[in-house]
């Protein structure tokens, strides 16, 4: 067969190009099954839809691939008619939660064939090998595809239970050179011995799902069980990506990197170990480090931590209860604080627009983030299928045409839809003022308050 990979571009104007993680998963299973492709970069490459119709009319495809997050949606649509188009016989695919979280409303408002289902790595072989061998589809565990107009469905594929024996991504699949002249933006030293010109970062996976179930997150492991590669792993991917590929700023790019505190302490005793220093960056939960654990913050430090990120979303108890988040602000604040005095840049990110917001909640979550000082990543509530909120704006008239929601919504920094019982210029306009205030408390000076590329301390600690 003659396979086309492509990786669509979902923000052209991003100052930002990260390596795809999910994506090089797929195809590094694809390269290890002997299957040959060819890689279409969309993003890294800046190729516009009438140059990939280009690139694709000088070949004959008989598959096509690709995946996105489902906000990605109107791009993803494009692509696959543009397949389509050029070669009707292409079997077109899409995974991701572009898939997993609406299926039905893909396949029926697109061109797409068939989907992968959540995890792809297994599933994306065995359904190659079927295309390949003119196999039915229906011996395909975790796809849905059309058949004779009905959506068709396969039995569920399980969750793959030691993340050990699938091993990290190859990554020389891609254009290296290109990407990692994006190594410095695409993460948040904070470390004043670290700029641009010595920033060599990659990101690496460490553990897939989320145990918790806030109503407006969706990602393609919800719903399955939180698992961690081996500490033995993780480090020896580390050393890894900094003798193959000169890596000195590791970025984990989990849901969840610490799930506990003895998660904390495998990964210091395994960064102590090593026997070069290399900067990290890495997601947790908003109530994990107390008062009490100044002391292992300050050994996370030592082995080469320079910022934990970790959401507040909100300040407004009521928000957050909505938001099934169960954090309170005060555990918040505690962990922020025990982060700084322990030498590891806090960062959070905060979500405004539930159907509770107000002027006043939007200010007192700008507040306590000024007390933490912290200047948040910001984004406008963006209902996303298969959550609780998504189903709750459906119900109540916000969206009525899901395939027209889908086909305009884009980031999350951008404002797309109102819940609030604000007007959207109250709505939008006390979120940019109070982010503004807050920047210049801080000495930051940002092009937007919403699209800031990185997150950096402040200039001026304001409390």
């Amino acid at each position: 067969m003659k396979i086309a990979i492509i990786n669509p571009s979902l923000r052209p104007e991003s100052k930002r190009r990260q390596l795809p993680v999910g994506l090089a998963y797929i195809l590094t299973a694809i390269k290890r099954a002997g299957f040959d492709f060819d890689l279409i970069d969309m993003d890294i490459n800046l190729i516009t839809m009438s140059q990939l119709e280009e690139i694709l009319s000088e070949n004959t495809y008989d598959v096509c691939a690709l995946g996105c997050i489902v906000t990605g949606f109107r791009f993803a649509r494009q692509i696959a008619e543009i397949a389509k188009k050029i070669n009707p016989m292409t079997v077109v695919i899409a995974g991701n939660s572009l898939v997993t979280s609406i299926p039905e409303l893909l396949l029926n408002n697109t061109a797409f064939d068939i989907g992968v289902m959540s995890e792809g790595d297994v599933t994306i072989v065995e359904l190659l090998q079927a295309i390949g061998n003119k196999q039915p589809l229906s011996g395909v565990k975790g796809i849905v595809y059309k058949e004779n107009g009905e959506v068709v469905f396969t039995a569920e594929r399980p969750a793959i239970a030691n993340l050990d024996e699938i091993g990290f991504p190859d990554w020389r699949i891609f254009d290296l050179e290109k990407y990692e002249e994006y190594s410095y933006v695409n993460v948040n030293v904070s470390d004043a011995g670290m700029n641009a010109g010595n920033v060599l970062s990659y990101p690496l996976n460490s553990a897939r799902g989320c145990p918790h179930r806030c109503g407006f997150c969706y990602h393609v492991f919800k719903g399955k069980k939180y698992r961690k590669y081996s500490k033995h792993a993780i480090m020896d991917e580390i050393k890894r990506l900094h003798f193959e590929y000169g890596c000195n700023y590791v970025s984990f790019w989990d849901e969840l990197t610490f799930a506990n505190i003895q998660s904390v302490r495998d990964m210091i005793d395994g960064f102590s170990k090593l026997d070069f220093r290399i900067g990290w960056e890495c997601p947790t939960r908003g109530d994990l480090f107390k008062k009490e654990h100044v002391g292992l913050i300050k050994d996370l430090k030592a082995v080469g931590c320079d910022n934990i990120s970790f959401s507040l979303e909100n300040a407004s108890e009521e928000i957050l209860t909505a938001m099934n988040k169960k954090l309170n602000v005060a555990q918040f604040i505690e962990q922020a604080k025990a982060l700084w005095e322990g030498g590891c840049v806090p960062l959070t990110s905060v979500v405004f627009g539930y159907p509770q917001e107000t002027p006043e909640s939007i200010r007192k979550t700008i507040e306590v983030c000024e007390e933490c000082n912290i200047f948040p990543s910001v984004g406008f509530l963006l209902p996303l299928p298969a959550t609780p909120i998504y189903e709750w704006a459906k119900e109540k008239g916000y969206i009525t045409d899901e395939a027209a929601y889908l086909s305009r919504i884009g980031d999350r920094q951008d404002f797309h839809i109102n819940l609030t019982q604000m007007s959207d210029e109250q709505y939008v306009g006390t979120v940019t003022s109070s982010l503004e205030a807050l920047a210049k408390k801080m000495g930051l000076e940002f092009d937007s308050v919403f699209k800031t590329v990185r997150y950096v301390k402040p200039k001026i600690m304001v409390r």
